[in-house]
């Protein structure tokens, strides 16, 4: 780079940063024009001043020197300044025309400089024209009066700081050089002084342009601010979900806006005129019990004065309750009253049903709207614990639902829920509006019975409850009879504490079970024996199989047509070593329960085909199998698996299932058996006439074989309704060509009996007890030499009257 070019560049970048040393302020168009109107603006406010003064100040000279050599000077210079006055004036009549204005462009700021720089020069050529001929009054007046135009003219052009600094210098100067030129002793001093004052001037006309461009910087980016809140406000107001709002203090709403309108349903205009507080009474939701305490706790803090955050308070927004939270802050006016509030409202709505489904889920169950555990004991806590007075009695009712793992295993857990529901729906319709209904989990519930001081009362509401529950029902297309056992403890007799309370009422819930299900029990002290023993039992069952402690016996089954033994009925048995022997009726339940009934059937069904492999030809083998394996479908893969590996017959197997298989009777229910069937077995109802609607079982599947229960044998002799029954079962299992067995025989007369009635086969005690595997070899090896045969004295069906024996 050559010298040459170098000092350009230098003197470029010296421009450059001398024009940005004396710009009053940094902005782009288009607020550089709005920054210039201002500019002018402030000029011109100020014109009238200085024009007055410019005319005063002309006057004083006219009347001064009029009398001298220079009238024609003097002349041309008033009409001069005369013209400038009035473009002056003109222009302040322009703004006052047009107050709006809002833009001015560069060129207006140079015509502006243009004019202030004649005027200048117009002052500044009064020192040079008179000061050299005038004595020491005229010079020490153009003096005075040159240098107040001088700083009156950079007070209100100092806006404009080119045309303030064109204007001072100019006057300054002119006023300076004219004293340099006259025959003044003090020319020198005072002319110096007259440059300083000159300077001070101007300097002092770019501080105040910068102070004022600042000044406009400021109000510009203010504004600016203004205008982005009130974008914010207004799109806020538009589509936030928050509300602003504000009271007077008179409690209306002040500045009221259309979605404020659209909340209370009521137009603007008069919206304004109502107290704000009238307005949300009426829209107090009635559904809400805590509504109306909410909006007492805001009227106390519109009354505190006091600023508050996240008040809640409802409000009926058409047909659906809104939520909002308030926070605001009192407003006082001028002389310190309070004057009203302004504050934000907040939907909260969504967030508020959240909270109460959240509450919800934790007091009460998903499925059935009941009750949860935690609520259940929440209750009974303060039942138990209560705050004033003393406890009052009530009872505690543990239950659950008989076999409802069947139910989920052969329909399907959809139509498990549907059972939980409804026989939730109905625990809640059988008992009172005070009592509680919960459920525990699982098919497990328990119910509170308030102000329940006997056993009678309890009895009564129990028993209530129990029939109203226990109807048959459809669910998900199937027909399903819910049966429930319950346990029942009574406070404070039979505990005082929750979970002393809800312990005995499981363990009279036990006994239910244990009893036979589908009944209630009172809690007894001995229940815990009893409880303790099932556990005991359900422990030891577990790898009894494994122990070889279950064993079979077999009992006879013996035709009475031909006094032949046609086959023997397996029953299961088991000794412990420390328990002993537990009888089926005790440890078939508690397998069932826990699940160990697949695995010990399957073991029966082989074990009782691999003993009848070592029978003679012809003898059947009878099997009872569980309601659990007689709804699975691994029933049929253990059966088929048991004949291929004892090679025994399938028409010499028999299995027995009872009636409460079609309790929760299924489509896949009657697959199991129809397949069962299809293997070429038979399949015989056990205890027929027992149960519900037995009916309807004989035409839904063709059994093979109808065994009378022993509670008709035993009254056979003694009451007529057991002979009826005994005679119209098996004129029945005539009709449908089914097989007839009798259980539990005891005596020759009963026997005598049944032959007369036809009946195909007895078993019981009488014609033998159950026999261990070898036993059964030598009870066929003397049969029938150890009893003798049956007589029957007439027709089969007609000789005994029904009459007979009461």
């Amino acid at each position: 780079m050559t010298s040459d070019s170098f000092a350009r560049l230098l003197d470029r970048h010296s421009v450059r940063r001398l024009k940005e040393r004396f710009r009053p302020y940094e902005a782009a168009e288009p607020v550089a024009s709005l920054f210039r109107a201002r500019q002018l603006q402030a000029v011109l406010r100020l014109t009238p001043l200085t024009m007055v003064a410019n005319a005063l100040n002309v006057g004083l000279i006219l009347l001064t020197f009029h009398a001298g050599g220079h009238a024609l000077f003097l002349l041309f210079w008033s009409l001069a300044i005369a013209g400038v006055v009035v473009l002056g004036v003109r222009a302040w009549l322009r703004l006052r025309s047009r107050p709006t204005w809002l833009s001015a462009s560069p060129r207006a700021l140079r015509r502006a400089t243009h004019h202030a720089a004649l005027l200048g020069a117009l002052w500044a050529a009064l020192p040079l024209a008179l000061f050299p001929d005038s004595d020491g009054p005229g010079q020490l007046l153009i003096a005075t009066i040159t240098t107040g135009m001088m700083c009156a003219g950079g007070f209100a052009l100092a806006t404009t700081p080119a045309a303030g600094t064109a204007y001072v210098l100019i006057v300054g100067l002119g006023a300076a050089l004219s004293l340099f030129l006259a025959d003044f002793p003090l020319a020198l001093p005072v002319g110096a002084l007259l440059l300083i004052y000159m300077m001070i001037v101007v300097a002092s006309v770019w501080s105040t342009a910068r102070l004022f461009g600042a000044r406009l910087m400021a109000e510009a980016e203010a504004a600016r601010q203004n205008e982005l809140i009130g974008l914010l406000l207004r799109d806020f107001e538009e589509n936030a979900s928050d509300l602003l709002w504000e009271i007077d203090a008179q409690g209306r709403l002040c500045h009221v806006t259309p979605r404020l309108a659209a909340l209370f349903a009521i137009p603007i205009d008069q919206l304004a005129t109502l107290p704000v507080f009238e307005l949300l009474e009426r829209k107090l939701p009635a559904d809400d019990e805590f509504a109306a305490e909410h909006l007492s706790a805001l009227r106390l803090h519109a009354a505190g004065r006091v600023p508050f955050r996240d008040q809640m308070l409802a409000v009926v927004q058409g047909r659906r309750t809104h939520w909002w939270s308030l926070s605001a802050k009192p407003l006082v006016d001028a002389n310190g009253r309070h004057a009203g509030w302004r504050g934000v409202a907040s939907d909260v709505t969504e967030a508020q049903q959240a909270n109460r489904q959240l509450n919800w889920m934790a007091h009460f169950d998903a499925l059935t709207g009941l009750a949860n555990r935690h609520q259940f004991r929440s209750q009974l806590e303060q039942l138990l614990t209560p705050a004033f007075g003393e406890m009052v009695p009530f009872a505690v009712l543990g239950m659950d639902l008989d076999h409802f793992k069947i139910v989920n295993d052969t329909h399907g857990h959809a139509a498990g829920d549907a059972l939980l529901q409804e026989v939730a729906r109905r625990l809640q319709a059988c008992t009172r509006r005070s009592d509680t209904v919960a459920r525990l989990g699982g098919d497990e519930f328990a119910v509170i019975l308030r102000d329940v001081s006997s056993r009678a009362e309890a009895d009564l509401l129990t028993r209530r409850l129990l029939d109203g529950v226990q109807l048959p029902c459809e669910v998900q297309g199937a027909h399903v009879v819910a049966r429930i056992s319950i346990g029942v403890a009574m406070a404070p007799k039979d505990g005082t504490a929750i979970d002393v309370l809800l312990n005995n009422a499981d363990l009279a819930l036990y006994a239910a079970k244990s009893a036979g299900r589908g009944d209630f029990r009172f809690f007894a002290p001995q229940m815990a024996a009893v409880t303790r023993r099932r556990l005991a039992v359900e422990q030891a069952l577990r790898g009894a199989l494994q122990r070889q402690e279950l064993s079979l016996h077999f009992q006879p089954q013996v035709s009475l047509g031909d006094w032949r033994v046609k086959g023997f009925e397996a029953l299961l048995r088991w000794t412990h070593p420390e328990l002993g022997a537990v009888p089926p009726g005790e440890f078939v339940p508690v397998a069932e329960e826990c699940g160990l009934i697949g695995e010990i059937g399957a073991w029966v069904v082989k074990q009782a085909c691999l003993e009848a492999m070592q029978w003679p030809a012809g003898l059947t083998v009878a099997v009872n199998v569980s309601p659990v394996q007689a709804m699975s479908h691994e029933l049929c893969r253990s059966v088929e698996a048991a004949l291929q590996a004892s090679g025994l017959p399938a028409v010499a197997l028999e299995l027995e299932i009872t009636e409460s298989v079609f309790l929760n009777e299924t489509q896949a229910t009657m697959q199991v058996l129809h397949a069962l069937q299809a293997l070429g077995l038979r399949i015989a109802l056990d205890d027929f006439g027992t149960g519900y609607s037995s009916l309807a079982y004989l035409r839904r599947f063709p059994f093979d074989t109808l065994k009378i229960d022993r509670s008709f044998v035993l009254e056979l002799l003694s009451r007529r309704d057991a002979r009826a029954i005994v005679k119209t079962i098996v004129s029945l299992a005539r009709t449908l060509d089914m097989k007839i067995v009798a259980e539990g025989v005891e005596d020759a007369a009963q026997a005598e009996m049944l032959q007369r009635y036809d009946c195909d086969s007895v078993q019981g005690y009488w014609l033998a007890r159950p026999m261990t595997p070898p036993q059964v070899l030598e009870f066929l090896a003397l049969w029938p030499a150890q009893l003798e045969r049956p007589v029957a004295g007439g027709d089969a069906t007609a000789a005994m009257p029904l009459e007979a024996g009461g």
